[in-house]
């Protein structure tokens, strides 16, 4: 197994971040074979999924959406983040994507994204082939 991890800044507690560039890039760096590509975040309070890239106003409707379905309630966790811990639980951190000749598989539409939940900072996500 090969692997490689890319760093990722966000700059705001709730962000949705295009990274297919930056994953395919990684993966042409570990690879020109074909298989499986698998992405995972070792955070708590991000998340990784796959959606359409085409209009930016996709990732604006998801962050409204995510709010929709986790308001802002009173949770015991002192630091003040439970909702971002729920909605990583929730969408994932990880995902799989098939590669052929080290390029990924990935629809006309689609594009990966990460998902920051609690920032900004600083995040990775590690590539496994």
């Amino acid at each position: 197994m090969r692997t490689t991890t890319i760093e990722i800044p966000t700059s705001a507690r709730e962000e949705i971040i295009l990274v297919t560039s930056h994953v395919n890039l990684a993966l042409s760096n570990l690879t020109s074979e074909d298989g499986i590509c698998t992405l995972f975040t070792p955070h708590t309070t991000v998340a990784l999924t796959i959606n359409e890239d085409a209009d930016p106003d996709v990732r604006t409707d998801l962050v409204a959406a995510f709010r929709a379905l986790i308001p802002k309630v009173h949770f015991k966790h002192a630091e003040g983040n439970s909702d971002a811990h729920l909605l990583s639980s929730m969408i994932g951190v990880s995902i799989s994507i098939p590669y052929q000749r080290g390029k990924l598989l990935l629809g006309r539409w689609q594009g990966i994204y990460l998902i920051e939940l609690d920032g900004p900072r600083v995040r990775e996500v590690r590539l496994y082939v």
